[in-house]
C-alpha cells in the first residue's frame, strides 16, 4: 500500500540543530566585530590620510577642497617645510638617542639587580620607586628645572637628556623587575657552576631574556620624548637646540594662513616615527604579549 499526501498540507520544514543555530550566531557576531573594527580603524586613519592631503594643496585648493585629494599635487610644500625643520628633527634624534640609552642602561641593569639579588634595602628601594610613579609629572617640573639651573643645563641638550632619563627609567625598573624575576634561577646557578661572572650573568642570560620588553620601553618611551612640547619649551630658549616639538610649534607660527606647508612639516616630523615602528613592531608585540602573561 503507497502512502499518499493529503491535498492541502505542506511539509514542515525541518528545526535548526543546535549546532547550526551556535554557528549562525557566531558568524553574526564575527561580522558584528569586523564591521566594528572597519569602522574604528577608518576613524583612526581619515586624519593622517586627511594630514597627507592637505599638505598637497594650496590655499585656493585647500579652501575649495578640505576634505579630498585636488590636484595638481603641490610638492614644493614638503620643500619649504622640510628646509626649516630639518635641524629641529636631527636635535631631537642627537636627544631621543641619548636619552634612550642612558634609559634602557640604567634600567636594564637597576631591574638585574633588584630582581635577581637580595640585599639589604632591597624591598624599600623598591617601593620608593613604585611611590615615584604616583607622582605627578607636572609636579617635578619646577624643582626639575631649578636643578638644571643650579647645573647649567638650561637651553643645552643636557637640560633635556638628563630628566628624560630620570622620569623615564621609573616605569621601566618596574617592568624590568618583574621580567627579571620570572627568569628561571636553574640558568643563573648554571652559569655560577661554570664559572660565570655577575656580568656574564647579566650579558649572556638576563639582557636576552628581556629584549622584547625592552623594545616596548624602547618605543613607548621615543614617542613620549618626540612628541614632547612642554619641557623643551621650559629648558630651550634659543633656535641652536629646539627640537621637533618646539620648532614645529614656531613653525606654526609663521604658517597659519599658509595650510599646505604646515601640515607638510607635521607629515615630515612623524615620518621618523613611522619608520621606527616598521622595524620594531615584531619586537614590540613580542613584549606586549610576553607582558600578558609574566606581570
Amino acid at each position: 500500500m503507497i502512502a499518499t499526501r493529503e491535498p492541502g498540507l505542506t511539509q514542515a520544514a525541518p528545526l535548526p540543530t543546535p549546532a547550526r543555530v551556535i554557528r549562525q550566531r557566531q558568524s553574526g557576531m564575527r561580522w558584528g566585530l569586523h564591521s566594528l573594527l572597519w569602522i574604528l580603524a577608518i576613524l583612526e586613519f581619515y586624519p593622517m590620510v586627511l594630514a597627507v592631503f592637505m599638505s598637497l594643496k594650496t590655499n585656493t585648493q585647500y579652501y575649495l577642497h578640505p576634505f579630498s585629494l585636488s590636484f595638481p599635487l603641490d610638492f614644493g610644500n614638503y620643500s619649504q617645510a622640510f628646509s626649516v625643520i630639518w635641524h629641529y628633527m636631527l636635535n631631537s634624534v642627537a636627544v631621543v638617542t641619548l636619552s634612550l640609552a642612558g634609559t634602557l642602561l640604567v634600567s636594564t641593569l637597576a631591574g638585574f639587580v633588584i630582581g635577581r639579588y637580595q640585599f639589604p634595602g632591597r624591598n624599600l628601594l623598591y617601593y620608593m620607586l613604585i611611590g615615584l610613579m604616583m607622582v605627578p609629572g607636572v609636579l617635578t617640573m619646577v624643582p626639575m628645572f631649578v636643578l638644571i639651573s643650579h647645573f647649567h643645563m638650561v637651553d643645552s641638550w643636557w637640560g633635556l637628556v638628563f630628566p628624560y632619563i630620570a622620569g623615564g627609567e621609573i616605569f621601566s625598573i618596574f617592568l624590568l623587575r618583574q621580567f627579571m624575576m620570572g627568569i628561571p634561577q636553574e640558568l643563573f646557578d648554571a652559569a655560577q657552576v661554570d664559572g660565570a661572572s655577575i656580568w656574564q650573568e647579566f650579558w649572556h642570560i638576563a639582557l636576552p631574556s628581556v629584549l622584547p620588553i625592552l623594545g616596548v620601553i624602547a618605543v613607548n618611551h621615543v614617542v613620549g620624548w618626540w612628541n614632547d612640547l612642554i619641557w623643551p619649551s621650559i629648558v630651550l630658549t634659543s633656535q641652536k637646540w629646539m627640537t621637533l616639538m618646539p620648532g614645529l610649534y614656531s613653525f606654526t607660527g609663521q604658517n597659519q594662513a599658509n595650510v599646505g606647508p604646515l601640515m607638510a612639516g607635521y607629515v615630515i616630523g612623524s615620518i621618523p616615527l613611522v619608520i621606527l615602528f616598521m622595524f620594531t613592531s615584531r619586537l614590540f608585540m613580542e613584549g606586549m604579549n610576553s607582558g600578558a602573561f609574566k606581570l
